[in-house]
């Protein structure tokens, strides 16, 4: 009974530590909002819907690297805890930028993606999807 009984309670308490785990992915450049920065170049931010943000800015950025670039690959950095995605423009022409979002704890890539390790390179996002907290 007891053996029983504590098994019920490591079975709610994985669903609690699991429950609050999000599935995310890198954002679509359609999601992407750009801004021009006043020393040139330009910052791109999506706001994801908990709260955070994915951000960054390339110096050397015209206005076409949003339109010009496709999802390329994604990568998670222990050291900082962040997940850092790249988008690149047509047979690597110039355009591409990043945007990462910090403070990825409990990261995990999921079982299925094209992941090998913490770097994961697709033709489609969803193919790089990553569990967080």
């Amino acid at each position: 009974m007891k053996s029983a009984m504590l098994a019920g309670v490591f079975a709610v308490i994985a669903l609690v530590n699991t429950s609050d785990a999000a599935t995310s992915t890198c954002p679509t450049p359609q999601e992407i909002k750009q801004k021009a920065m006043g020393s040139g170049g330009y910052r791109y931010e999506m706001l994801q819907p908990d709260g955070r943000t994915w951000s960054g800015e390339n110096p050397q950025a015209t206005a076409s690297y949003l339109t010009d670039s496709t999802f390329h690959d994604a990568r998670y950095d222990a050291i900082n805890q962040a997940v850092i995605c790249t988008y690149k423009g047509p047979m690597n022409n110039a355009a591409s930028f990043s945007v990462t979002l910090k403070q990825v704890s409990g990261w995990n890539l999921t079982p299925i993606g094209d992941w090998r390790g913490t770097y994961c390179e697709a033709l489609e996002i969803a193919k790089c999807l990553f569990t967080h907290h």
